[in-house]
């Protein structure tokens, strides 16, 4: 790969004494629209030349290994939402400064997954991103910590662990979000953001299944995991949420159904919809009461037919649209630490006509 060392202030000079032939060898590498707005997007000189001499990930197009996966825990943690929710923007394209949702650099690729899993902003690029845990050596990192490259106080690259040696990352303007392993680009260290048993047991408590068109009741999940489905048009027909008995308090929890309206509140597993009436969900209320209500929020967010995934809302919110006979498609619901902030973007939580 050629390389251009972007050097402030002297290589203006240099410019100004050679003239076109320093013009061309950036033009090969990079053009002075990326160089600026890499610039403008907080990446030093340094950083923006260590970029340019990173590897040509195109010669790595690998997909992610069985092995990686059977290294997940089997309950579904924070960390594992993390490596979920950065799967769903495989193949993106990339863009200095970009944040997402629909192009990303590195650090705006793991800033937007934490946000949207965590509700926490971990940092806008990788300086601050390197104190948003505790430091590990690479060899420590499991799937949702993040990878590291270049010295501390002065990393110019952040990734995504997913496990067996093999993260997602942004890589350069010449790629898109892709899987890659640390066999071909070694990290120089990890940072845990996520401890290990952190929400463990607040994932656990909640669980909920759906009725979907077709296809009757789904299993149970847990805690931020997809119930339903995305992508094949089928409506949601009915839904169960349940807290683990321990919990001291109650869920409730009621739905807008077509040619019904909002039907009155259920609470802990019971039906909130119908089965075997052909009858699509179209809104959904979620609240928590009692004890739990006191430590604890509850997020949730739907997929509806043409508006796709909706913003998250919480405590009782109406997710969904109303007046315009439009489908549930999924939900996710999370129980989150009280005050914990909503992830932003997608379309508005809910839209009535």
């Amino acid at each position: 790969m050629k390389k251009y060392c972007y050097v402030m202030g002297a290589a203006l000079l240099l410019f100004a004494a050679s003239g076109a032939s320093l013009a061309t060898e950036a033009t090969e590498t990079m053009n002075e629209e990326d160089y600026q707005a890499a610039l403008e997007s907080g990446f030093t000189a340094e950083q923006i030349q260590q970029i340019q001499e990173m590897p040509d990930f195109s010669l790595e197009n690998i997909q992610e290994e069985p092995a990686a996966r059977s290294m997940m825990p089997s309950s579904t943690t924070q960390k594992n939402q993390v490596v979920t929710e950065a799967k769903r923007h495989l193949g993106k394209p990339y863009a200095w400064g970009g944040k997402g949702p629909n192009v990303f650099d590195c650090s705006g690729l793991t800033r937007y997954v934490y946000l949207q899993v965590t509700g926490k902003n971990i940092g806008d690029y990788t300086i601050p991103q390197e104190k948003a845990g505790e430091q590990i050596s690479v060899a420590q990192a499991e799937p949702g910590d993040l990878y590291f490259w270049g010295a501390k106080g002065n990393t110019y690259h952040v990734a995504i662990a997913i496990g067996n040696g093999q993260y997602i990352h942004a890589p350069n303007e010449k790629e898109v979000v892709k899987i890659n392993s640390t066999a071909y680009f070694n990290p120089s260290f990890a940072v845990r953001v996520i401890k290990k048993n952190d929400n463990d047991t607040n994932l656990k408590a909640l669980s909920y299944r759906t009725h979907l068109e077709s296809f009757g009741w789904g299993d149970y999940v847990e805690s931020g995991q997809t119930s339903g489905s995305v992508g094949k048009s089928k409506r949601l027909e009915g839904i169960q949420i349940k807290l683990d008995p321990s919990v001291n308090g109650n869920i409730q929890y009621k739905t807008h159904i077509q040619s019904i309206g909002w039907q009155d509140w259920k609470s802990n597993d019971g039906l909130s919809g119908t089965t075997g009436m052909k009858k699509r969900l179209e809104a959904i209320q979620i609240q928590l009461n009692g004890g739990v209500a006191t430590n604890y929020d509850i997020h949730y967010r739907v997929h509806s037919q043409t508006y796709g995934w909706q913003a998250w809302t919480k405590n009782g919110q109406s997710a969904g649209t109303q007046g315009l006979s439009k489908r549930l498609e999924a939900i996710e619901i999370k129980l989150v630490p009280k005050n914990t902030a909503l992830p932003t973007g997608g379309n508005p939580a809910f839209i009535k006509k």
